[in-house]
């Protein structure tokens, strides 16, 4: 007697995003390899620089692994926040000003470490749940999720606010605290899905801050 197996649905953000963050992967490879690394503040730069690619590294082992969603939200906002806020991040660089003077490039170098750091970290216990679009797949409650429910948002808004810091332009910051704004609508409406599909989401959220834990 034939069986008639389920059809794999296409996984269309793995199709678009594990080639755009590969693209994002290789040219901060080359910048890694073409920058000057002396000194202390070299090695800072460096030492951002490898946990971008980390992040990268790991958010397309991620994709390629994870698995298909309950739900998905059908908000076009929601998803224009979605992409404006992965993407944002990349293109902050670009808007540079004046060098900074050393002990700004620092604070923007330690700010960038920590903010990555902290992005791996999370990333690495988001695994196949992961998405940039808001959907549904299971609740993560390691790792920083004990204590944060968008630890990912949180690192990326540190290590983008190190970025902009470095390039020492006010049209950098104005567009960080766009940024700010679009993660923290992002991971509303990522809540709605989140409550709707999975029903331990409700209790968890009870239990832990959205980004910062006893102040948001």
């Amino acid at each position: 007697m034939a069986v008639s197996l389920p059809r794999a649905r296409l996984d269309v953000g793995r199709l678009i995003m594990v080639p755009a963050f590969a693209a994002v992967l290789v040219a901060d490879a080359v910048s890694l390899d073409r920058g000057a690394h002396s000194g202390v503040g070299g090695m800072l730069r460096s030492a951002g620089t490898v946990l971008v690619l980390a992040f990268y590294a790991l958010a397309i082992w991620c994709y390629l692994r994870r698995v298909p969603a309950v739900a998905t939200s059908g908000s076009v906002t929601a998803h224009g926040a979605a992409l404006a806020g992965t993407w944002l991040p990349v293109v902050l660089p670009l808007f540079h000003g004046a060098p900074a003077a050393p002990g700004r490039q620092a604070l923007a170098d330690v700010l960038l470490i920590c903010g990555m750091a902290w992005a791996v970290w999370s990333l690495r216990y988001l695994n196949r749940s992961v998405s940039v679009l808001a959907q549904a797949r299971e609740v993560v409650i390691q790792g920083p999720y004990r204590w944060v429910r968008h630890p990912v948002y949180l690192g990326e808004l540190v290590s983008s606010l190190g970025l902009a810091i470095a390039v020492n332009s006010f049209l950098a910051l104005a567009l960080w605290v766009a940024l700010c704004g679009l993660q923290v609508y992002r991971a509303a409406r990522e809540e709605q899905v989140l409550l709707a599909a999975l029903p331990d989401y409700r209790g968890y959220r009870s239990r832990t801050a959205a980004l910062l834990p006893g102040v948001f």
